[in-house]
């Protein structure tokens, strides 16, 4: 991987329109970092795909597409006034004007993401040649160090962070986003929003991406993190969780795993003139990690200390994660906001302005229902009224 250092003062005010443009005229950028320079400029690194190779993107594309989409990548890092002005910078060196189109990912530097960093990016929600479908992430690193990590499989920084964000559907730690869904969220009557760190780690001397929480943004700035299990939490809280495992001990020292099948949240909030208090509902159903029924005794009394286990266990994770937004950060990222405004539309135009503070006094009662799908080892369900179930260790297969 060749990395090129060009750094260049940008003062430019040119005109033109980037429509219509062919391909052999163009750069393709996969990926984007942005950060702040300590003389308040911003240091702007664009992922291109250097034309001619073999490597092959996540979008399939082949030699009819001039051979940019395969070949090395190169890492352009830019100093300058805006990403605009970087963007046209760049053409002095890559003698190609850059095409946003198969953008993936674009990462923020923790120091830019504190300021305005919405007002960096204001250039990508008006600029119909920039993909708002792209994923965006926050580091604590150097954005550029960040495009410029090996890969496992993929051979684009960018392309392997999207598609392994993907992924993560099915692990409830990580809170993927979308430049899209994080400007509906900041457009929307919250006008907050979460972001997903990632952070580079060295594992047998390669440094690679890993992503280790997630960032609470503030109308227009970061304001503070959740850790992984307070993320796991968030995901709860939105009811975006969509598989992974939760795993608690029961009575002292006997670790107990449930693999999740389906995890359902429910929010509803009552308005008392300024004051909310919201009822989170919460049914979880799994199947026993396969290590759990090992030489084990599995009957309806260890079944149901079990669903007892996982129930405290997610309405615990749920708590801590509200006490974070509510009593640290006072900052609403969750459905009660967006329940009490669908609900109240009429009294959210007196307190919208007030949102943050009375969310972050709510009263929020937190009910957990763990249902555990067992079959094989005992003939009959520990509930009755339900209907039999599928073998569940196929749900992985889906």
């Amino acid at each position: 991987m060749k990395r090129f250092l060009l750094i260049a003062y940008c003062f430019l005010f040119l005109t033109g329109c980037w429509s219509n443009i062919e391909l052999d005229e163009t750069a393709l950028v996969h990926g984007v970092g942005i950060d702040k320079t300590e003389d308040n400029m911003l240091n702007i690194s664009f992922e291109i795909v250097k034309p001619g190779g073999n490597q092959n993107s996540r979008h399939g594309s082949t030699q009819d597409d001039n051979n940019q989409m395969g070949g090395e990548h190169i890492i352009l890092e830019l100093k300058t006034n805006s990403l605009l002005d970087g963007a046209r910078e760049s053409i002095k060196y890559t003698k190609r004007k850059l095409d946003f189109g198969h953008t993936e990912a674009w990462i923020i530097g923790e120091e830019l993401a504190k300021e305005n960093f919405i007002r960096a990016l204001d250039v990508v929600r008006r600029d119909q040649m920039l993909r708002l479908n792209s994923h965006i992430f926050i580091t604590k690193d150097d954005p550029a160090n960040v495009l410029n990590t090996s890969t496992l499989y993929e051979n684009l920084v960018a392309t392997e962070l999207a598609a392994s964000i993907e992924q993560t559907q099915f692990m409830s730690e990580y809170s993927p986003i979308t430049l899209r869904g994080l400007y509906k969220l900041l457009e929307g009557p919250i006008r907050n929003g979460y972001i997903p760190i990632i952070s580079i780690e060295e594992v047998h001397d390669n440094q690679i991406t890993a992503i280790e929480g997630t960032a609470v943004i503030k109308k227009d700035r970061m304001i503070g993190e959740l850790d992984r299990i307070e993320t796991a939490g968030l995901n709860i809280l939105l009811d975006r969780v969509k598989g992974g495992s939760i795993r608690t001990f029961i009575e002292k020292d006997e670790l107990v795993s449930l693999e999740v099948i389906s995890l359902k949240t429910k929010t509803t909030s009552t308005l008392k003139e300024k004051s909310v208090e919201a009822t989170i509902d919460i049914k979880v159903k799994g199947t026993l990690g396969d290590n759990m029924t090992f030489n084990k005794k599995v009957d309806r009394n260890f079944l149901q200390k079990v669903e007892k286990a996982i129930s405290e266990r997610t309405k615990k994770v749920v708590q801590t994660t509200l006490q974070k937004l509510q009593q640290d950060l006072k900052t609403d990222i969750t459905h009660i906001g967006i329940r009490t405004h669908k609900d109240y539309p009429k009294e959210w135009r007196y307190i919208q302005s007030n949102w943050n503070e009375i969310f972050a006094n709510a009263k929020v009662t937190i009910n957990v229902e763990t249902n555990v799908v067992h079959k094989g080892l005992i003939n009959e369900n520990i509930h009755p009224n339900e209907k039999n179930q599928r073998n569940p260790y196929l749900f992985w297969k889906k």
